[in-house]
């Protein structure tokens, strides 16, 4: 029973709970605070969550800014000259990540790459305040605000969003948003616009989350269908221009490079459900990508349970609600069929989206909302704690290994199916071959007047190994380089 005396700050703050007009606490910070007043305890858990995370802030800027990837090298071009053609950056251009790595190139003392590297780390951070505001919009409970930060806050794909230098982050950073005001909404139109443009901003940050945004969109839609109209409109009025400046650059050129580019990930390069096994080992799935990191599994499963029981609560009712589980089972379609599962951080969303509702659940569901979050809390702790190395505090596993390739003798030759433009330019006097056309890797390697090498996600069973070069965190891959000596090893090591 709560006393009209002490209100519960776990309970919604009601209208005639407060004080006249001009009292009322208005912006989430002050309803937050308001809602921990007289609650030592859970004001200690806040005090101890920011702490938290402005140590995780020292950890991820004590890194290197450097290029983990193809993706990445792409990007510090497209900061420097943007052309779609020239892969600066690649297809659809990402204006809305390049626009916010411009600003930040002053401030990064003109360096593309620490630009990028801002950008991503700080959009990282974003995250857990975001998931946080949202369940608490939501919620008006503290309680469920302070479970969603934490949750976010201990995901083990944080440290790889922050330090790919992608625009993974980035993009779910203005999900969150949008989802975040569309929650503190309450109807009123105006905010759901600005909802809008906030996801407009996403989509043009990582188009890529397309499913994503259509399945929040249609939650809104099946749950408060006149928010739809002021929420496109406001994704629009960021949308069209950026639309149009990408025209203004590439002409029709732009749709022809789309084709390619979609055509090629489905069927040749993007290891998705309808491409072919890629030469050098065979496909794998979503399964064995998650079972390969202890503890991977629970932790999936676990990360199901909140969107499952917001759709078994009659449905869920309120359209913050509907569009977070809508973008959740609108992106786990997308990625079970259309992503790389060579990359786990495309599955970052989910985990994310899980958290808002399991701060839901710790609101509606007292005891075992509160069972589930520490569950969950529990497995991320132990799955992040068993992939964090000793190399935590290296560059990624892509600049080291080109730290000891640097170091080859003149006429060497590189087959690799991972860095291959990155290692080209960063490395002009090795010839690096691409591992999707083996036949020419196999020609080059036997034709090499040094070192015949292979750098492979996969343990292989031809090939002496070089050197190792473990991945820092979940979702980053190992990498291996391999020797051969003699034909009949370049032949098994390429397989």
């Amino acid at each position: 029973m709560v006393s009209a005396a002490r209100a519960d700050p776990l309970l919604p703050t009601s209208p005639a709970a407060c004080p006249p007009a001009a009292s009322c606490p208005r912006g989430p910070a002050r309803r937050l605070s308001a809602a921990l007043a007289g609650y030592p305890a859970l004001a200690a858990g806040w005090v101890l969550a920011a702490l938290l995370l402005a140590a995780c802030a020292v950890f991820l800027f004590a890194h290197p800014a450097a290029l983990s990837s193809d993706d990445a090298l792409y990007f510090s071009r497209g900061l420097v000259r943007f052309s779609i053609l020239d892969f600066s950056p690649q297809f659809p251009g990402y204006p809305g990540f390049i626009a916010l790595g411009r600003l930040l190139v002053p401030v990064a003392g003109g360096d593309p790459v620490a630009a990028l590297f801002d950008l991503s780390v700080l959009s990282a951070l974003a995250l857990p305040p975001l998931v946080a505001w949202t369940s608490f919009a939501l919620t008006g409970r503290a309680a469920a605000a302070l479970a969603g930060f934490v949750l976010a806050l201990a995901q083990p794909l944080l440290p790889t969003l922050a330090l790919s230098l992608l625009s993974d982050g980035t993009g779910l950073a203005f999900l969150l948003l949008f989802l975040a005001l569309l929650a503190a909404s309450r109807g009123r139109a105006g905010t759901v616009f600005l909802a809008g443009i906030a996801l407009g901003i996403a989509a043009c940050c990582r188009p890529s989350y397309a499913a994503l945004f259509a399945g929040a969109l249609t939650g809104l839609a099946f749950t408060r269908p006149r928010d739809l109209v002021p929420a496109i409109a406001g994704a629009l009025v960021v949308g069209i221009p950026a639309l149009l400046f990408l025209l203004s650059r590439e002409g029709t050129l732009l749709i022809t490079e789309g084709l390619r580019f979609t055509l090629g990930h489905t069927l040749i390069w993007g290891n998705t459900v309808l491409a072919a096994a890629p030469a050098g080992g065979p496909r794998g799935g979503w399964w064995s990508a998650v079972a390969a990191i202890p503890l991977g599994l629970p932790l999936a499963f676990a990360t199901l349970v909140p969107p499952a029981l917001a759709l078994t609560r009659s449905g869920p009712r309120r359209p913050a609600i509907a569009a977070t589980v809508g973008a959740f089972l609108g992106h786990l379609v997308w990625v079970l069929l259309m992503q790389n599962p060579d990359h786990l951080r495309h599955l970052a969303p989910l985990p994310f989206l899980s958290a808002i509702l399991a701060g839901l659940l710790v609101a509606e569901r007292r005891r075992v909302g509160t069972a589930i979050a520490a569950v969950l809390l529990a497995l991320e702790i132990l799955v992040s704690a068993s992939n964090l190395g000793g190399n935590a505090f290296a560059g990624p596993p892509l600049a080291r290994a080109a730290a000891t390739l640097r170091a080859m003798p003149p006429g060497s030759a590189l087959a690799t199916n991972e860095g291959v433009a990155l290692l080209r330019t960063g490395l002009p006097q090795l010839r690096v071959y691409d591992m999707r056309y083996p036949a020419d890797a196999a020609y080059g390697l036997g034709r090499a007047a040094g070192e015949r090498l292979r750098l492979s996600t996969t343990r292989l069973s031809a090939g002496k190994v070089v050197r190792e070069f473990p991945g820092r965190f979940s979702g980053e891959e190992s990498l291996y380089l391999y020797r051969a000596t003699d034909a009949a090893e370049i032949a098994a090591m390429l397989r």
